[in-house]
């Protein structure tokens, strides 16, 4: 697979948002109840895509790349848009290829990392989706396909024969051949706290964010939903950015919480709104510092 160039990345990923956003007729937002809630969602929601990109940074780091800060989260916010275009490959293939071209990085090492920090991801996302089911005794059937789910993403992550197999299906799909160095038990213990914290404001976010839509009452364990509903959207291959995948199980566990399914709709989709001003500001953010760093290299010169 050839390299991208930076912009041209940027302007295809722009592009598939612009023609989603065109296209969709849903992107409509309710009527805010508590604007107070609705602002402190946002808070938490931006902080949690700040410790998305330390997640993704500190897997780099601790495989012995010195990768600064200031570079990971660019890299993931240059390429969060890249969600939005088929094939879900293209934000893990491009937050890889800024760090390689930048720090003249093997360029297959970064993406088999940036592989494996999606596989950590969801498997975070998972665990926690599941607690909040389990807790809420919620899903009956569907709650076993996800446990399912979780036991296959722990094979893949921590025993080396499913984690080479991991390699293999790669290969097969993507026709691309694909080393994915496996990290040690120590090392995920290690950045494990920053994608849980990823999650968690998320989930908290999401909270508010339901909170300030409507005035009844929601269980603090159904935020805990909103890790599934990511979880499983990103798994969904063929959707862009899982698009009706998330919607659909928040909508699942707002109807738990008492809502009436209109409101639940109505909410879940909402929260597709919201969560895209998080993936603006984080690129918005990538994009300050990646420009911060070119003047400072023309400074240098």
């Amino acid at each position: 697979m050839k390299r991208i160039p930076l912009k041209l990345y940027i302007y295809i990923s722009l592009t598939f948002l612009i023609i989603l956003l065109i296209r969709s007729k849903t992107f409509q937002f309710p009527h805010v109840i508590s604007w107070n809630h609705l602002l402190i969602s946002f808070i938490l929601l931006f902080i949690a895509f700040i410790f998305n990109a330390l997640a993704w940074t500190f897997v780099l780091r601790n495989k012995g790349f010195s990768i600064s800060s200031k570079s990971g989260t660019a890299s993931l916010g240059l390429s969060i848009f890249g969600k939005y275009i088929p094939g879900k490959i293209w934000i893990i293939l491009g937050r890889a290829e800024y760090v390689s071209q930048k720090y003249e990085l093997p360029r297959s090492e970064i993406i088999s990392l940036s592989v494996n920090t999606q596989f950590i991801s969801l498997w975070t996302g998972l665990l926690i989706g599941t607690i909040g089911t389990l807790s809420l005794n919620a899903f009956g059937f569907y709650s076993v396909g996800i446990i399912c789910l979780f036991v296959l993403l722990s094979l893949i992550i921590f025993t080396p024969s499913a984690h080479s197999l991991t390699g293999i299906l790669f290969k097969r799909v993507f026709k691309r051949k694909l080393s994915v160095p496996r990290l040690a038990t120590l090392q995920i213990i290690r950045i494990l706290p920053w994608f849980c914290l990823n999650w968690l404001f998320w989930c908290m976010g999401f909270y508010f964010f339901a909170g300030s839509l409507t005035e009844t009452p929601i269980s603090l364990n159904l935020s805990l939903g909103f890790a599934l509903a990511g979880s499983l959207g990103i798994m969904a291959v063929i959707m862009p950015g899982g698009l009706g995948v998330r919607e659909g199980v928040l909508a699942g566990f707002l109807t738990l919480a008492g809502l009436d399914l209109n409101t639940a709709t109505t909410i879940s989709i909402a929260s597709r709104i919201w969560f895209l001003v998080g993936e603006a500001f984080i690129f918005l953010v990538g994009f300050i510092l990646h420009k911060m760093d070119e003047t400072s290299k023309k400074a240098i010169k």
